[in-house]
């Protein structure tokens, strides 16, 4: 799939703005789908949060299904961001060998300011 989307960018028209559009679902899926393996991972390697926050913040992220995801709300964007700086979560992060977690996680898991904002299109790089 990233080598059909590398030929297209490399040899084919690219993408247009509609097709960048149709990726911005996925990209939320994306982050997530990172976001719940991570949140499950914590208690299976039995590593705690340090932001006394995040467990709330883990359960109102485990209640989405990720597959369903269309928008990216502020609540959730919060909610993911605070875990993601959270130290126990990039311990778990550090440990990703130990259970099954996208490559993609970290580039996505960054750039959460940047993709949700309400103009947001997906790059290139994103779309890879």
């Amino acid at each position: 799939s990233t080598f059909i989307k590398q030929m297209r960018i490399i040899h084919g028209a690219g993408y247009s703005e509609d097709d960048k559009r149709s990726f911005i679902k996925i990209v939320y899926q994306n982050i997530f789908m990172a976001m719940h393996a991570m949140i499950r991972a914590m208690d299976t390697l039995n590593i705690q949060y340090l932001n006394s926050s995040n467990p709330e913040n883990g359960n109102l992220i485990k209640q989405i299904d990720y597959e369903t995801v269309t928008t990216f709300e502020k609540q959730y964007v919060d909610a993911i961001r605070t875990l993601w700086q959270d130290p126990g979560i990039q311990e778990c992060y550090d440990r990703r060998r130990e259970y099954q977690l996208t490559d993609s996680a970290k580039y996505y898991l960054d750039s959460v300011d940047r993709i949700a904002l309400h103009d947001y299109m997906p790059s290139l790089q994103d779309i890879l």
